[in-house]
């Protein structure tokens, strides 16, 4: 080589015909532009974790029960703008992508140069993982988002160190932390890759490491005194969530975890990960490899350990992947790779234009696992009118529902009714999601003119419940199709 790709930053094409960042800025706003189009004309409502977060966007504040505030204020700036629609709900989570996307350019044209670069873009904006997520309105969208705006800044600070970018990684860390806790494990990787790259090793300013870290707790204090004001009832669902016991131990759910994987990032860009751990597969720049495979495998590990532990969701490890996607890109760029390469743009192309298209029209009336995630995102606001009608049919005053899911769900579906829907919880115990803290019922409460919705087999009659309807309930969870209706008499 006899240019340093490191300080080569002017973005012009270079002799090997690769255009670089005209070239990616247009697959990106093209694939963009169609992922915004398809969630307008799509068919599929809100999921229950995206009804929550709307739910949450209706009253700002510094935390809630199970996540930081960054995505309900991010909801309530779009549907200011747009309205309350599905579409308009998750409008900002494509838009998140294509910034991740140039952003990763951006690391990737730091450390390997312009062809990895445009693989590294074109790898994340058409990615599995992130072509179902640019249609959801998730905190994962955020994170992945600022967790690459520092990346960003610490490639840059570590060929020039600068209080400015120590500062800019700061910010993006404390807008990831208030996006999702998860952005705690950036500063620690950052320390340990430090050990394996002499060059971030040498990079490092205490007074910047300091001013880095004051700027994101500071940014994160907010939320850490609600939570102290609330119990720390963040902090416990956390854990509840992560569900450590020696009983819970299992190799199935580990397993699984670490395979789909696969499935996240794509079988090619996962493969050349872990051919890496085994030394299989390796960029021309030793350095730059080491420092990217310790800010993504640690997180992998860590997420398939709690799979064996407990359980574990596929997204859980989504922050491997900012860093491993652009090692990869650096791997497959490589001119001897150029089969693999082709087949990853090929894979990926496909995949994109599949949940694309699934997007605009709905997934074919087929019960298969492609499929299944999708039954989530049908039947909510035929069930809240169906209910909506019995609720007219009784006179009734207020709806009590069960469960999260039911009782998000249908505040989001009857959103342009008058209907008040509350959350049942019992007396005596504790909360278990935001609804129960923020909007309860108990059986001792108003009982007049109460219509009681999707309790468990049981419970109605101990509270003394009367069934008045079954109403057609095409939800994911209810395989039977219709579900009761009670009234809780005086």
């Amino acid at each position: 080589m006899t240019t340093d790709v490191r300080t080569d930053f002017n973005f012009r094409p270079q002799a090997s015909g690769y255009p670089g960042l005209p070239l990616l800025l247009s697959i990106v706003a093209i694939l963009t532009a169609l992922r915004i189009a398809a969630l307008w004309l799509s068919p599929l409502e809100l999921v229950f974790d995206e009804a929550q977060y709307w739910s949450w966007s209706r009253d700002l504040t510094f935390g809630y029960f199970t996540k930081p505030p960054l995505i309900a204020w991010a909801i309530a700036g779009t549907t200011a703008v747009c309205g309350d629609s599905a579409a308009c709900v998750r409008s900002l989570s494509p838009l998140c992508h294509a910034a991740t996307a140039i952003l990763l350019y951006v690391v990737a044209l730091k450390l390997y140069g312009r062809r990895a670069a445009l693989v590294a873009g074109f790898t994340w904006i058409t990615m599995p993982g992130v072509a179902v997520s640019s249609f959801l309105m998730t905190t994962d969208t955020l994170l992945l988002m600022f967790w690459s705006i520092a990346l960003v800044a610490l490639v840059l600070y570590r060929e020039r160190p600068a209080l400015g970018l120590a500062v800019v990684f700061g910010l993006a860390v404390g807008f990831g932390l208030n996006a999702k806790y998860a952005m705690i494990y950036l500063p620690p990787l950052v320390a340990v890759a430090a050990f394996a790259d002499p060059a971030l090793r040498r990079a490092l300013r205490p007074a910047h490491i300091f001013a880095a870290l004051a700027i994101g707790f500071g940014m994160i204090l907010p939320n850490i005194l609600w939570n102290v004001s609330h119990g720390f009832v963040t902090v416990t669902h956390t854990g509840q969530n992560m569900g450590w016991s020696l009983q819970s131990l299992n190799l199935k759910d580990g397993v699984e975890y670490f395979f789909a994987q696969f499935a996240v990032a794509g079988p090619i860009v996962f493969a050349t990960m872990v051919l890496a751990l085994f030394g299989l597969r390796r960029s021309e720049r030793p350095d730059e490899d080491r420092m990217l495979l310790w800010l993504s495998w640690p997180v992998v590990i860590m997420i398939t350990i709690q799979g064996f532990i407990a359980h574990a969701n596929a997204n859980w490890g989504a922050t491997a992947f900012p860093a491993g996607v652009v090692f990869a890109a650096a791997v497959l760029a490589l001119g001897r790779h150029r089969f693999w390469l082709k087949l990853h743009v090929a894979i990926s192309l496909v995949v994109a234009v599949v949940i694309l298209g699934f997007t605009a029209l709905g997934p074919p009336p087929v019960n298969s696992e492609l499929t299944k995630s999708f039954r989530q995102l049908r039947g909510w606001q035929q069930t809240a009118d169906n209910l909506a009608g019995v609720y007219e049919r009784e006179g009734a005053k207020r709806i009590v529902t069960f469960g999260r899911s039911l009782t998000a769900g249908m505040i989001y579906a009857l959103r342009e009714t008058d209907i008040p829907v509350l959350a049942l919880r019992m007396e005596g115990a504790p909360p278990f999601d935001h609804f129960q803290m923020d909007r309860p019922w108990y059986p001792d409460g108003e009982r007049d003119g109460t219509l009681l919705f999707g309790p468990p087999a049981g419970m109605a009659e101990s509270l003394g419940a009367r069934k008045v309807a079954d109403i057609e309930a095409p939800l994911y969870f209810n395989g039977g199709g219709s579900m009761p209706v009670f009234s809780l008499d005086p």
